[in-house]
């Protein structure tokens, strides 16, 4: 229950923090994009993971 509150309290935080850093620099566009690659690899890390493992 500990590790899925933080990861949820991390994501509450990090997102908008991630989405409004990139786009002070830029424009709320591209904004999205690093959420959207993060969002994405983790996914992908994780099939390529316990694909290696065999499961």
């Amino acid at each position: 229950m500990g590790a899925a509150e933080l990861g949820r309290e991390l994501g509450d935080a990090g997102g908008p923090l991630l989405v409004a850093g990139v786009a002070t620099l830029t424009t709320l566009t591209h904004g999205y994009a690093p959420l959207a690659a993060l969002l994405a690899v983790g996914p992908a890390l994780t099939f390529l993971l316990r694909r290696s493992e065999g499961r």
